[in-house]
């Protein structure tokens, strides 16, 4: 899911550095297994998304700051969910600007999801293509 907000504009492994491909695959799975759920549908249209929304300006603007997008990366991100609570920003990215994008997503509050497994997969454009 793209979130508006984020294409308009413009991993965590608590390391900093890129998610491993099987912790990102497994997150994947789980985001699959909830994207049509009604459920999962309420809670990133009421819960997840106006929240985060309003938090990723800022983020992409200290990670990424001035005007033009040249150099800035198209990325997915998976929040991964684990008994309830947020367990990590799941990604594979190695570029610089979507470690701190996921650094920064890691750090925000997020609601306690539907389902205690939950993961969300969220695709950032900040390239402007």
């Amino acid at each position: 899911m793209i979130l508006p907000v984020l294409s308009a504009a413009a991993s965590i492994f608590f390391a900093a550095a890129p998610d491993t491909a099987l912790a990102y695959a497994e997150a994947l799975a789980r985001a699959e297994r909830y994207e049509k759920d009604p459920k999962a549908q309420m809670y990133r249209l009421n819960q997840l998304y106006p929240p985060l929304g309003k938090a990723m300006p800022a983020i992409f603007q200290a990670c990424a700051p001035g005007e033009t997008t040249t150099g800035r990366p198209n990325f997915t991100v998976v929040l991964s969910f684990k008994a309830g609570a947020f367990d990590a920003i799941r990604h594979t990215s190695d570029h610089p600007i979507a470690q701190c994008v996921a650094e920064r997503m890691a750090a925000l509050k997020y609601a306690p999801p539907p389902f205690p497994d939950f993961a969300e997969e969220i695709h950032l454009k900040m390239s402007g293509e």
